[in-house]
């Protein structure tokens, strides 16, 4: 067996030992990490071509989300 083949099995493996509850979790810390890199507009558009239904509700402004947050003194 080769490299290929057997990163390939135990990728295979470890799928199929994952709970979907799991599985969710590392597609969505994935997700984000790959959403992190856009830009704000990058995002928006992103947003309007697929999911304009989000931007019904209220229309964001990037900049203002992060002055009006509250500070609890993480992730700032």
């Amino acid at each position: 067996m080769n490299r290929s083949d057997l990163q390939d099995n135990m990728i295979q493996q470890i799928l199929d030992d994952m709970d979907i509850k799991t599985m969710m979790a590392i597609l969505y810390d994935n997700m984000s990490e790959s959403y992190d890199k856009y830009s704000d507009a990058e995002l928006l558009e992103e947003v309007k071509e697929y999911y304009p239904h989000l931007l019904e509700e209220d229309e964001y402004n990037f900049g203002e989300l992060e002055a009006t947050a509250n500070d609890y003194g993480v992730g700032k």
